[in-house]
């Protein structure tokens, strides 16, 4: 058989060092940001803490530090005040018509919230794994948490490259893969995610994925069964580190899903599949399997893509038809504000045309080899929602822009090695074998649309025709043929992968401009505010609470110890909304009386007043009851511009929905 195109072949390890070299590069371009940063720590620092830019990573470094001191969740009791306060809990118990120095113990449902003077043993697995990691790193920076989680983000951000990388090498488009990488790690919309000073969940939230779907495709690839079921251990470990990393079981039943539907498409023996999902579900948990229905479904209650305005009805009985409703927080949102389709592009490339290139490129690519990206579908799922929903999801689309552009990438440049390597095989045909010259013109034509359709494809096969010659020639010649052969195609091979890669490079220069390599973030609390949290703890009693916008609620416990009403984990509840009705309200008394009637009450006691609008307003109005512990307003500078968020949520109308907000204006 005699080659009419060479058979294209990726080396390993030339293709592992340029992967690298694209991680290495994501890594060094976040450090760098860190290394501005400290060029100008009055904007950055707060005395040796490096300032977040979300507000979410206090809630994470808290569980961290807490860990490391023995206390983690003992002081749980500052989130939602008081619904969670264990004083005004122990308060409230001995209040009730038993004394407790009667009864015979305390119940448990209350005594597994109130302290304890025995040895609380903390189970590794039920601390988040972010702050798992950040607390034994720690120890090298000597305990500085910010610092431990704020150098954790070039490393863990730009991870995902790696099992993309290899994902796309395995099914022959490596230059895909490495693009996709690329692309995705500076997208705007996951660069602003994942960069200095982000210490939430995003930094893993495209590593998890990629990695499941790296392990799935390497199941159905396997060779024997003990391989299939190998992967399959592997996909549910990856999948029970991706639970405890994000705590979204949704995405139990989309992976087993999929890897059941590939092991049938690949043929694998029933009994085969049978076993590796069992060992699937069993290295996943059960129940999170179980719960992870449900979890879908609140998945897409809350990015719903028809309801533009969300109410919640805090309490529904069957004697009061027409209970208050609140608004839904998440509209004041803007990482979850859904967006034009153009915009979205444009937050990944600035300039749309090429990223609908990429975009377009995929789906190419995808109907050409849909059975070996199949593994990928979740992941396209969550990046084409950004189309129809929340924003927050096009950092899940990035990536495959990159792939399309890869692929279009190596389309081009094999097509050009294709076209070499055919006239110079058809040289060496004419001038060696006139036989095959004769009566190979009807077969090879067909043979090399064969092979260029292999090379769009991506399937790369290795055609021949038969060489009718070869029986008349010496076995010296024959040897001599081979060794020359031998030499060419690995040359050939040598420098179509060396024009890929530096093609990539090259490509991704030229575009690099269109995505936020540059951008440099900005602390989401201004240090001199963030230093009047440390003020308040010296200022204000122990055992007080304050009573502030949620947003800034994990920052000031974790900085002050004090209690908040809400928080970034708290704020859809109907405390946000009396909150703001009591922040925007021109009577003082309303205020008041609305955060005596909260400090008291809590949101069991609106729940139970909420037969009516009417109803529960009158209670909120009219307190009975003084707070146990000392409230203080806290109001900061920057409060003012969410002026308009605050609005929109306080003016509410809780009896028939619908907001009518208020503007502000400065006076000269």
């Amino acid at each position: 058989m005699l080659k009419i195109i060479p058979k294209l072949k990726n080396n390993f390890l030339i293709f592992t060092g340029v992967l690298l070299v694209c991680f290495l590069v994501s890594v060094w371009v976040r450090n760098q940001q860190f290394v501005t940063w400290k060029k100008t720590p009055a904007a950055y620092f707060v005395g040796e803490r490096p300032m977040m830019t979300t507000l979410d990573a206090p809630y994470w470094l808290r569980w961290a530090r807490e860990y490391n001191e023995g206390t983690y969740g003992q002081k749980n009791s500052l989130r939602d005040y008081p619904d969670k306060s264990q004083r005004v809990m122990k308060m409230d118990f001995e209040d009730s018509s038993i004394p407790l120095k009667y009864t015979d113990s305390v119940p448990a449902s209350l005594s597994n919230s109130l302290p304890s003077s025995r040895t609380h043993k903390i189970r590794f697995s039920d601390v988040p794994l972010l702050s798992f990691m950040v607390a034994h790193l720690s120890t090298f920076f000597n305990h500085n948490y910010y610092l431990t989680g704020t150098l954790l983000i070039p490393l863990l951000a730009s991870l995902f490259i790696l099992p993309v990388g290899y994902y796309f090498f395995m099914i022959g488009v490596p230059v895909s893969g490495l693009m996709g990488g690329l692309i995705g790690t500076f997208a705007s919309a996951y660069y602003m995610r994942s960069s200095i000073g982000r210490i939430d969940t995003d930094m893993l939230n495209l590593f998890f994925p990629a990695l499941m779907a790296l392990l799935i495709l390497l199941a159905s690839k396997a060779k024997t069964e003990r391989l299939v079921l190998l992967f399959s251990i592997g996909a549910g470990l990856c999948l029970l580190l991706f639970h405890w990393w994000y705590s979204k079981t949704g995405f139990a039943l989309v992976y087993f899903m999929i890897l059941v539907f590939i092991f049938f498409i690949q043929r694998i023996r029933f009994q085969t599949i049978l076993l590796s999902s069992m060992l699937f579900l069993l290295c996943i948990r059960p129940e999170n399997f179980i719960d992870s229905t449900n979890a879908i479904q609140g998945f897409l209650r809350d990015y719903s893509i028809f309801q533009e305005v969300a109410t919640t009805l805090v309490n529904e009985n069957e004697y009061e038809p027409n209970p208050a409703s609140f608004p839904n927080t998440l509209t004041t949102i803007s990482e979850v504000d859904r967006v034009p389709m153009k915009v979205v592009l444009q937050r990944v490339l600035s300039n749309p045309l090429f990223a609908w290139a990429g975009f377009l490129a995929f789906f190419g690519l995808a109907l050409l080899r849909w059975r070996v990206l199949l593994p990928l579908a979740p992941m396209l799922a969550l990046g084409l929602m950004s189309f129809l929903s929340s924003n927050r999801f096009i950092m899940y689309l990035a990536p495959f822009i990159g792939f399309g552009l890869g692929w279009l990438l190596q389309l081009g440049v094999e097509s050009i090695f294709f076209l070499i390597a055919k006239n110079v095989r058809y040289r060496e045909l004419n001038n060696g074998t006139k036989a095959l010259k004769h009566k190979g013109n009807e077969g090879e034509p067909a043979s090399l649309w064969v092979s260029f359709y292999s090379l769009v494809a991506g399937t790369h096969f290795e055609l021949s025709t038969e060489n009718r010659e070869n029986k008349v020639k010496g076995e010296k010649g024959n040897a001599k043929g081979f060794r020359w052969e031998l030499r060419n195609i690995n040359w050939w091979n040598f420098s179509r992968q060396l024009v890929l890669y530096l093609g990539v490079g090259v490509l991704f220069w030229l575009i690099s401009g269109q995505t936020a390599i540059s951008f440099i973030p900005g602390p989401s609390i201004h240090p001199r505010i963030y230093a009047t949290f440390l003020e308040i703890k010296n200022r204000v009693p122990e055992n007080s609470a304050l009573l502030t916008w949620w947003d800034y609620g994990y920052a000031i416990t974790d900085a002050t110890g004090l209690a908040t009403f809400h928080d970034g984990g708290s704020q859809f509840g109907p405390k946000t909304y009396f909150t703001a009705r009591g922040i925007i309200s021109p009577d003082q008394n309303e205020l008041y009386r609305i955060t005596q009637f909260m400090a008291t009450e809590g949101s069991s006691g609106i729940f139970e007043n909420n037969t009516s609008p009417d109803t529960l307003l009158q209670a909120v109005h009219n307190p009975k009851h003084k707070p146990l512990d000392p409230i203080y307003i806290f109001f900061t500078a920057d409060m003012t511009g969410k002026y308009g968020a605050i609005s929109k949520l306080g003016s509410w109308d809780i009896e028939k929905g619908g907001s009518k907000p208020r503007a502000y204006q400065n006076l000269a």
